[in-house]
């Protein structure tokens, strides 16, 4: 077991490292391996069910569904970089709050936030040279709003959190939303091209 474990944390070494890396060719691949790093961590320090004492928090939360933060992006690539960056980043605060009582395996959550971060700080790096351009043209508002709307999903996953203490319940639930906030990224990755021309 801890032989897996320790492979499993050199595989996360190796492709972060490979992400990290300044050129911005094969984008598409590079982020779609990293959401599946960050979706097995995910995955590998939560149970599939929703433990009975918890269906009571799952019903509270009543929270609107993932897809309800779909965007009609219109096969825009910069929408798509957009929503991932800001999705990585809203999941980064939400495992950076109290989780006294989330119960990972040691050395994962750090793996976890060191993944995101890479992802976040990659896209940045793709698209340095495109930003003015972007702020200055008619996209910015499509931008903006793509941004409000996902901050708004995850404030109330935010607000659940606090409301219930940070409880056990509620953190296993709001891991259910992650799970499917990762392939919701998976969805908007198909949109990047490989080759970098903007962010």
């Amino acid at each position: 077991m801890i032989m897996n474990n320790c492979y499993f944390y050199f595989c996360v070494g190796i492709i972060f490292g490979e992400i990290a890396c300044e050129n911005c060719n094969q984008l598409q691949r590079k982020l779609l391996k990293a959401n599946q790093v960050n979706f097995n961590l995910l995955s590998s320090n939560m149970r599939s069910t929703i433990p009975l004492q918890c269906i009571k928090d799952f019903i509270d939360l009543s929270l609107e569904d993932t897809e309800k933060i779909l965007i009609d992006m219109n096969d825009e690539s910069q929408i798509a970089k957009t929503a991932v960056k800001e999705i990585l980043q809203q999941i980064d605060l939400i495992f950076r709050q109290n989780h006294t009582e989330l119960v990972w395996h040691k050395g994962s959550l750090s793996s976890f936030l060191i993944g995101l971060d890479q992802q976040i700080k990659m896209l940045e790096t793709c698209g340095k040279g495109e930003m003015e351009q972007v702020i200055t043209s008619p996209r910015n508002l499509k931008l903006k709003l793509t941004r409000l709307r996902v901050k708004r999903y995850f404030q109330k996953l935010s607000d659940f959190l606090k409301n219930k203490k940070y409880s056990l319940c509620a953190w296993k639930i709001v891991q259910i939303q992650m799970k499917e906030c990762f392939e919701l990224i998976n969805h908007y990755i198909q949109r990047v091209p490989s080759k970098v021309i903007d962010f």
